[in-house]
């Protein structure tokens, strides 16, 4: 994932990559989940008001509604504070498994 470009005030993203947007409050359990699926991919936090984590990953073209407080983000994220959690590495998962672990914890 070297092609993540994190500048002054926003996170560029590749054109296969979303970031899916989390309330903060479920970041850690999202990822706990995730580990039991394989290796994590690059996490981010934007602080503000309201803390969220953006969980990126590999774009899937399955048809899919996000739950409620879940949102995608695509080709430029916002991210005038942002910090990694979970700096970029190899693993990028599908935006399926993500999927998948937020309705494991919050069904």
């Amino acid at each position: 994932m070297a092609n993540l470009s994190l500048d002054s005030d926003e996170l560029l993203l590749p054109r296969d990559v979303v970031a899916v947007d989390v309330p903060a409050s479920w970041g850690g359990e999202v990822s706990h989940q995730l580990t039991f699926a394989g290796p994590l991919g690059p996490i981010l936090a934007l602080p503000g008001r309201r803390t969220r984590w953006l969980f990126l990953a590999r774009w899937d073209t399955r048809p899919h509604t996000p739950p409620p407080d879940v949102r995608y983000w695509r080709d430029r994220v916002p991210a005038p504070t942002a910090h990694w959690v979970v700096r970029p590495g190899d693993a990028l998962p599908l935006v399926s498994v993500i999927r998948c672990a937020i309705r494991t914890v919050r069904p």
